[in-house]
């Protein structure tokens, strides 16, 4: 079980370099910032969702139009504190053959 303070899904995996590493990502003031930096530059699709407390700077919008991107921005406080809860638990199976077994276990 694991619990995050922010995440990125990105498809088709194992494509990803390591965005904290990576010097194209050093203008980002915070991790949410490398988190959306990334997002827009690997997504394969034209709209890329932002949750935070607060929308993304100006620059980001500008960095997503020349990528032909949009950021849609949704406020975290959309979310109920379940909901958010939700989201930022995730559970990591160890192989294949133990997701028939894992609702018994994951809450």
């Amino acid at each position: 079980r694991c619990e995050y303070g922010g995440f990125m899904l990105s498809y088709p995996p194992l494509r990803l370099y390591d965005i904290w590493r990576d010097p194209s990502y050093f203008m980002a003031k915070t991790k949410s910032e490398t988190l959306l930096l990334a997002a827009l530059d690997y997504s394969i699709e034209k709209f890329v969702v932002y949750c935070a407390k607060k929308p993304p700077r100006t620059f980001f919008k500008t960095v997503a139009a020349r990528l032909g991107k949009k950021i849609v921005y949704v406020p975290l406080g959309q979310f109920s504190r379940i909901t958010l809860d939700k989201l930022r638990v995730m559970h990591i199976l160890s192989a294949k053959s133990v997701r028939d077994n894992a609702k018994d276990y994951i809450w």
